[in-house]
Order: C-alpha cells, then sequence, then structure tokens
C-alpha cells in the first residue's frame, strides 16, 4: 500500500513507521491517522515482524494534531476532533497491546499528540536535542492518544498533571531523569542504537514480551488476586510454547535459545 504521511517498510524482522510530514512538523491528520491504524495493524497481524520502530523526519518528531486542520474546521471542530480520535486511539490501542515492542527515536520536538503516542511505545530512546511538552491545555483542549492512561503510570499523577496544566517542556536530561524515556543519547548516534536495539529485541521471545506488555496494561486495573491469576495463565502457556520450551531447554544445555517469535 502507498502512504502520504508516512513511511513503512521492513528489514529483516524489524519493522520502521516513519512519520513523514516534515513540512507540517509531522502534525496528526486525518490521513496520518488513518495510515498509523493500517500498519500498526499490519505489524501486529504479520508473525515475521518481531521489533518496530516509530521514528521521524524532519527536526520535529510529532507537533500534535494539525491545528491548522482543527481551524478550518469551525463549528465542526467536535465533530472533526471524534472523527481524528476515533482512528487514532485504535493505531494507539495496537501499538501498545501487539507482541512485537514499539520504540520510538525521538529526534526533536514530541508535543501533544506527539508525546501521547510515544508514550504508548515499550521503549523510548531520545536524542539530547529532544524536548518534550503536552500543549493541549495551551490552546484550550485536553490531552488524547492514551497521555492520560500512560503517563500517570509512567512518570507518576503529580508530574503528570504539572505537564498537562502548565505545558512546562522538558529537555531531553529532565525526560530522562522523569522517567519519560528510557535513554538519551547525541543525535549522531541515536539511529545506530535505535537500530541495535530493535535488532536485539527481533531475535527475542516475541510473544512472551507481548504477553508481558499486556499484563503490565491490566495490572492497573486488577486486585492482586486477579494480577496473580493472569500471571499464572501467562507463565503456563508460555511454558507451553515453542519459545518457553526451547528456552528452558538451552538453559539447561547451557546454549543459547533461538526464538522464533512464537507461542
Amino acid at each position: 500500500m502507498s502512504y502520504t504521511t508516512i513511511r513503512f517498510n521492513r528489514a529483516g524482522a524489524v519493522a520502521r513507521i516513519t512519520l513523514a510530514r516534515p513540512d507540517a512538523a509531522n502534525a496528526l491528520n486525518f490521513a496520518m491517522g488513518a495510515e498509523l491504524l493500517d500498519v500498526a495493524r499490519l505489524c501486529r497481524d504479520d508473525k515475521g515482524v518481531r521489533a518496530v520502530i516509530l521514528d521521524a523526519d524532519g527536526k520535529v518528531f510529532c507537533a500534535g494534531g494539525d491545528i491548522v486542520t482543527f481551524a478550518s474546521a469551525g463549528d465542526r471542530l467536535p465533530t472533526a476532533l471524534k472523527e481524528l480520535i476515533e482512528i487514532f486511539h485504535p493505531a494507539v490501542e495496537t501499538l501498545s497491546t501487539m507482541n512485537a515492542p514499539v520504540i520510538a527515536a525521538v529526534q526533536g520536538v514530541a508535543a501533544g499528540a506527539g508525546l501521547s503516542l510515544l508514550s504508548s511505545c515499550s521503549l523510548a530512546i531520545a536524542s539530547d536535542a529532544a524536548s518534550f511538552t503536552m500543549a493541549y491545555t495551551g490552546i484550550g483542549l485536553t490531552p488524547d492518544g492514551g497521555a492520560t492512561y500512560f503517563l500517570p503510570r509512567q512518570i507518576g499523577l503529580r508530574k503528570t498533571e504539572e505537564l498537562m496544566i502548565t505545558n512546562r517542556r522538558l529537555n531531553a536530561a529532565e525526560a530522562l531523569d522523569w522517567g519519560l524515556v528510557n535513554e538519551v543519547v547525541t543525535p549522531e548516534a541515536l539511529a545506530g542504537r535505535v537500530d541495535a536495539l530493535a535488532n536485539q529485541l527481533a531475535a527475542g521471545a516475541t510473544a512472551a514480551y507481548g504477553a508481558a506488555r499486556r499484563m503490565l496494561l491490566a495490572s492497573f486495573g486488577n486486585t492482586m488476586t486477579a494480577q496473580l491469576a493472569l500471571e499464572q495463565e501467562t507463565m503456563v502457556a508460555a511454558g507451553g510454547s515453542r519459545d518457553g520450551l526451547a528456552g528452558v531447554a538451552a538453559f539447561k544445555a547451557k546454549t543459547r535459545p533461538e526464538f522464533r517469535g512464537e507461542q
């Protein structure tokens, strides 16, 4: 399929989704929302995809929603927002729950929906030139894209509310200190570091990664008893999987396991 706002390609088991509206600061519009949803489903359904990189063209990772599109809607703004969210949110949910882990490579500003999008990823690696801001309330709107779900869990309620009501801009070092990103590297090292990490993850137990991701998401809504039951169910299923059996056998034989990403 041909895309107009993103690029999508595969290199072995690693898929790459690149936001590709650099002249519009990679802002999220209807076309990008639809295309993100399409590639997210492709990555979810293709068992050959075992790690995903989410990056962006140009100097900005993603400036958030396309305010030009919003402004042109006039009195239809509520309808336009609803229509965009109805395609953006399924994309976020798919990316955050599928087996293949998603690594955000943040080279510049991540604002609004861009910050929401990276918060849904498994890991985030940032250039030391990157910066992060919520921005929604600065134009009288409220966060979307899972930000109110993921950020309190990642950085805490107090810091999340600070970001959302003051629209404070964090630099990369502050984002690392707050737990918003996993690692900060130089701009020159960003692509190589993310590629190396993606290849490392793509050789791992993909189905187990996905099960762990989904258990973490469930944990905040579960009682301890329910979460322990989910852990038992998931562990037993993993123990019967091809990768689980291979991993245990390799440990016993003191060899390196060869995972196929299979359940």
